[in-house]
């Protein structure tokens, strides 16, 4: 061998050496951040579980479960004794915001292994739109950051969604179909959104939903007394007056409500016909009424102010003049319903009762 021999073997040589000791030094390298990985994740581990259990396949804990609630939370030594819960009082729930009832709907939470943004939490809510139920439906997510559960937000990446239905209202019933189209829905979103859902067995929500519409059916109780006029028919400018003075407030042509948040009485009274007219229609929504102070005393007070106002007498459905006595006589009968509601965890006005008997 010559010399230019020797000399590309001595390169050789030098350059395995190089790659073997360039190799053992990447492996300690790779064995230290392993170690520390480990160190890392053994804390999350440690956490408590939430209440509710996600699937085996999500190794990421949840934090302790907080109930989404728009309003002010309830406090949870409200109902220890076991007591049907009730949602936050008409006073510390704000107008249009939504308190986790479970009573009135099926929640169903969504937890992903990987944050989700914004854009895909507002699509789950289009989809939900898009269904067209005839029953309410929710969509809250869970925002880390801010430690409570809100409105997704587009800017917004969150690790969980809480998907909610309500299963009765007096007007519509969960049916089959309906309950069948709402989970095919949150299994598509769980797809988008890579998260564990479980779906629940349709008959049984079919089955709660049969029982509360059954609830509901129970006390649903409307009093009606009608103004006829002894004269002349009454213009809308007429009516509108008296009812301001009655304490009513036009809230649509030809409809007038009571409205006070404080103390929401479901009072409204409507035309019989279009003005001018000579019969009003006094109506009072007893379970979406407060019990104090007594509805039925502002429903007669009501109607007979306006009968002295509109020279008009107050009648019942069949047309028979409302005697005097007749008041009590019907106090006595919803004293006891509202005690029934009260032992089924119905507060007559709440905002329970009013989304359960929403119109």
């Amino acid at each position: 061998m010559n010399q230019l021999h020797w000399v590309l073997l001595s390169i050789a040589a030098v350059l395995l050496v190089a790659l073997y000791l360039y190799g053992k030094w990447q492996e300690r390298k790779s064995a230290r951040l392993d170690e520390s990985q480990s160190d890392l994740d053994a804390a999350p581990l440690q956490r408590p579980l939430p209440g509710r259990i996600a699937s085996p396949r999500n190794t990421r804990q949840a934090p302790v479960r907080i109930e989404p609630t728009m309003g002010i939370p309830v406090e949870p030594d409200s109902f220890a004794d076991g007591s049907p819960t009730e949602e936050a009082s008409p006073e510390t729930s704000p107008a249009g915001g939504w308190v986790e009832d479970a009573l009135l709907e099926v929640m169903l939470e969504l937890r992903c292994v990987h944050s989700f943004d914004g854009v895909a939490a507002l699509e789950a809510r289009a989809q939900l739109d898009r269904l067209a139920l005839p029953l309410p439906t929710h969509l809250v997510v869970w925002d880390s950051k801010a430690g409570r559960w809100s409105g997704p937000d587009r800017f917004g990446f969150y690790s969980e969604m809480l998907i909610a239905v309500q299963l009765a209202t007096r007007r519509h019933s969960l049916s089959e179909i309906d309950a069948s189209r709402f989970i095919a829905t949150v299994q598509q979103i769980a797809v988008s959104i890579d998260a564990d859902f479980d779906p629940p067995d349709v008959a049984r929500l079919v089955q709660q939903a049969v029982e509360l519409d059954t609830l509901c059916a129970r006390f649903d109780v409307q009093i009606t007394l009608t103004l006829e006029a002894l004269a002349e028919s009454w213009s809308h400018a007429e009516v509108d007056a008296a009812a301001t003075e009655a304490g009513l407030s036009e809230v649509e042509r030809e409809r007038w409500e009571r409205l006070d948040a404080q103390h929401p009485t479901a009072l409204s009274m409507t035309s019989a016909a279009s003005f001018p007219t000579q019969r009003l229609t006094f109506t009072l929504d007893v379970p979406a009424s407060t019990a104090n102070p007594p509805p039925l005393s502002m429903l007669f007070a009501a109607a007979h102010q306006l009968a002295a106002q509109l020279n008009a007498r107050v009648v019942d459905d069949n047309g028979r003049v409302v005697e005097s006595g007749a008041q009590s006589a019907i106090e006595a009968e919803l004293e006891k319903l509202v005690g029934d509601m009260r032992a089924a965890g119905i507060e007559p006005g709440s905002v329970r009762a009013r989304r359960l008997y929403t119109q």
